[in-house]
């Protein structure tokens, strides 16, 4: 029941948050998204803050979820893999844009509350780390140890939260499937 009870108050927030951002969440909007009583929210989530850490984390788990079934170290090719992070975020853009509404708020909000700051730069680490587990896949990348090399993660996620970026502010101006291919295909190039 309890599990029921903070997974309704989660994806109350999650609609909140994406409608009126985390600055203009409040706990009244919550409850009466949610169908409950305002005291029944503050019973799990005393403060909003303890409420957005635990969205941050809900989210951060449908990512490692959604990668997952994305991403196979063991049964996919190096290509494959990569296809299927570009994919993995080419699939919220198109299908899921208040994931990512709800992303750039928390960057935003992470400029003023170090808590969700260090939330932010973990789930971050955990993406760059499970990008450079796919890079591995690619005998070259193991093999040179340049900067350059090591900065492809980074470079990778910022493709990613451009394409986010662009995209969702004019979604005419450009084709997302040529985005991505040119994107793999400049990842491939840079890897030969």
């Amino acid at each position: 029941m309890a599990n029921e009870i903070i997974n309704k108050i989660l994806d109350a927030t999650f609609e909140i948050v994406a409608q009126n951002k985390i600055s203009g969440t409040r706990m009244h909007l919550i409850a009466k998204e949610a169908g409950m009583l305002q005291s029944n929210v503050h019973y799990y989530y005393p403060t909003k803050n303890d409420l957005m850490i635990a969205l941050l984390d809900r989210i951060q788990e449908r990512f490692t979820q959604k990668r997952v079934s994305s991403v196979d170290l063991d049964e996919k090719s190096f290509v494959e893999n990569l296809q299927g992070l570009f994919y993995e975020k080419k699939d919220d853009i198109l299908n899921h844009k208040k994931i990512d509404y709800v992303q750039f708020d928390y960057w935003v909000q992470g400029t003023a509350n170090p808590e969700i700051r260090e939330k932010f730069k973990k789930s971050f680490d955990i993406w760059t780390e499970n990008i450079t587990e796919v890079l591995k896949q690619e005998p070259s990348f193991e093999e040179n140890k340049s900067v350059h090399y090591a900065m492809l993660p980074y470079l990778i996620v910022s493709i990613m939260m451009g394409a986010s970026m662009q995209y969702l502010m004019d979604e005419e101006k450009f084709d997302l499937n040529d985005y991505f291919t040119a994107a793999e295909k400049m990842i491939l190039d840079f890897l030969k």
